[in-house]
């Protein structure tokens, strides 16, 4: 959020501002808004600890287990 007021958290920032109406659609609005970082984390040296820590892959992977996680209950 550009006034300062956000809560540290983009997802919920994104839900606050009513940019999102889901928690399911403020990741994808976020991951969406930062595919060019997550590009370029790709692309980077970081070793693979490093890189699968960054709050968006982390976020990334999640969500890209999730159909999974879900059909299991």
């Amino acid at each position: 959020m550009s006034q300062g007021r956000g809560l540290g958290d983009p997802v919920a920032d994104l839900l606050l501002a009513g940019e999102a109406a889901t928690v399911d659609g403020a990741e994808e609005l976020y991951l969406d808004r930062h595919l060019d970082e997550v590009i370029a984390l790709v692309r980077s040296d970081l070793s693979d600890a490093e890189f699968r820590r960054h709050p968006l892959i982390v976020l990334l992977l999640a969500r890209g287990s999730r159909g999974f996680e879900d059909s299991l209950t």
